[in-house]
């Protein structure tokens, strides 16, 4: 189970990095050509859309910008820490890429972390928080999950790292409560 789960969470990380930004072009560049794939040409100043791996990979070269980030922004995770980790009902909405945009937050502050030790307080904070909303929310699936009146609005707030979890805990409390009340038998 934990190497579907792996799988399936690198699927939707592919998915995230197959996902269209919006760039600028820094400079010129003539056309390449990849494999099912066509970049370019590109003028300077000119905006384009193209897929965030690609994107990251021509920022690191300087030919591009991009115009908006693929990263979750500071006042956004806390806003999203605090609806969570209150006194509430069930989860509340998350963009479908959060799980993905985290990571990125995670890793950008573990690689300044490294170049500034100063920041490892802030990298605790960064961590512990996410850790307050994994386990918020996955505590509201489980139990949305193991209801027996599942609905498809249920799914509703739910992000598609999520919906597995939701979908395994469903299959598992729907075998359990139909295999107890047999007796083994």
């Amino acid at each position: 189970m934990r190497e579907e789960i792996r799988r399936a969470i690198c699927d939707m990380e592919f998915e995230f990095l197959n996902s269209k930004v919006r760039v600028e072009a820094e400079r010129d560049y003539e056309a390449i050509e990849l494999p099912g794939l066509r970049i370019g040409p590109l003028s300077r100043g000119e905006r384009y859309t193209m897929p965030l791996w690609v994107a990251e990979e021509l920022e690191k070269k300087g030919i591009i910008k991009m115009v908006e980030r693929p990263e979750l922004k500071d006042e956004d995770f806390i806003r999203y820490h605090k609806r969570e980790t209150g006194l509430s009902g069930g989860p509340f909405e998350l963009p479908s890429d959060f799980y993905p945009r985290l990571r990125r937050l995670i890793k950008k502050l573990e690689e300044e972390a490294r170049r500034d030790p100063s920041l490892l307080p802030n990298l605790g904070r960064l961590r512990a928080r996410a850790q307050d909303i994994v386990n918020a929310r996955l505590k509201k699936i489980v139990s949305l999950a193991s209801s027996v009146a599942r609905s498809p609005m249920t799914r509703k707030y739910l992000t598609p790292e999520e919906e597995l979890v939701f979908d395994l805990v469903g299959d598992l409390a729907d075998a359990w409560r139909e295999e107890v009340v047999k007796g083994g038998g």
